[in-house]
């Protein structure tokens, strides 16, 4: 994707250099967490994966369908999630990822999707 024409902050840009770091799922179900939020017809779906140890994050990885806002929030989340705990909920803000982005405000509704899928995945409520 040519971001270099479209007008986005230079953090979502980095983040569709090469490929979304953390994007993908892992193959093996042990010790993992899923969480997932959004539907694909309403535009936005996040999907995240986490391999968890004594309560603690050790890899995350996400799946979104979206727009580069939304798929540079889910790479940033599953990026700072690592070596957290899973008790550790409230450090995503859709409201700072925003601000991080330089996303506009009628996309907040899309961040909020983000937020809730990591939460889903956190807590064991994983959305259908």
């Amino acid at each position: 994707m040519n971001t270099d024409q479209l007008d986005y902050s230079a953090e979502v840009r980095r983040r569709f250099e090469g490929a979304p770091r953390h994007g993908r799922v892992f193959a093996a179900p042990s010790e993992r967490r899923r969480g997932a939020a959004g539907n694909i017809s309403h535009g936005v779906r996040v999907e995240f994966e986490a391999r968890v140890r004594q309560g603690k994050v050790l890899e995350c990885r996400f799946r979104a369908y979206g727009c580069p806002h939304v798929i540079a929030a889910a790479s940033w989340v599953a990026e700072h999630a690592e070596g957290r705990r899973t008790v550790e909920l409230d450090w995503v803000d859709p409201h700072a990822l925003a601000r991080l982005l330089d996303a506009p405000a009628h996309k907040l509704g899309s961040l909020l999707v983000v937020e809730d899928a990591y939460r889903a995945c956190m807590t064991g409520a994983t959305e259908a």
